[in-house]
């Protein structure tokens, strides 16, 4: 094609049609369908959380009107960190309601790399594993996970907020 030049507008339009780069079509349908691989899915993951998750203690909320929790209830749940002798640097707090899909218990652990999982008020079925029933601890592949309720939950009821401190405090141990 170099240096060819024409006026035909016939001949123009068959040489832009012309293949100039062959690809084998093959190669390319079966790569488009493939999924991703868990590395490839790794590498893209992120998640929006509150904290630094240092101590890989990690809370889980489902909060439609809030970014986390509500304001008592993030006040609540920061004193009771302090009155555990750990600090924001040390938890994370993913909000499960904020996400556009629920993530899978594989993608959670891979990210949060959780020694604790402490769902407040919101389902571990949510996440994909087994339930829990409430006001239990379980340990699953090394990880303690504790199903409770709402911080909101046990601002207003003292005997829910005595059953999460019992447990918590030799939770996060």
């Amino acid at each position: 094609m170099e240096g060819l030049h024409t006026d035909n507008p016939t001949a123009l339009r068959y040489l832009m049609s012309e293949t100039i780069f062959d690809i084998d079509e093959g190669e390319v349908g079966d790569n488009l369908l493939k999924a991703p691989t868990q590395e490839e899915r790794e590498q893209v993951l992120d998640f929006v959380f509150y904290g630094k998750n240092k101590r890989n203690h990690l809370f889980l909320t489902f909060e439609a009107h809030h970014e986390f929790m509500s304001e008592m209830a993030l006040d609540a749940f920061t004193k009771t960190l302090q009155a555990l002798k750990l600090t924001l640097d040390d938890v994370a707090v993913l909000n499960l309601g904020a996400l556009p899909s629920a993530p899978k218990k594989e993608e959670i652990i891979s990210f949060f790399n959780p020694k604790t999982m402490v769902f407040l008020g919101t389902s571990s079925q949510s996440v994909g594993l087994d339930d829990i029933s409430a006001k239990t601890v379980v340990e699953h592949g090394g990880i303690r996970i504790f199903h409770t309720d709402t911080f909101d939950e046990m601002l207003a009821d003292g005997e829910k907020k005595r059953i999460f401190w019992t447990t918590i405090k030799t939770l996060l141990a």
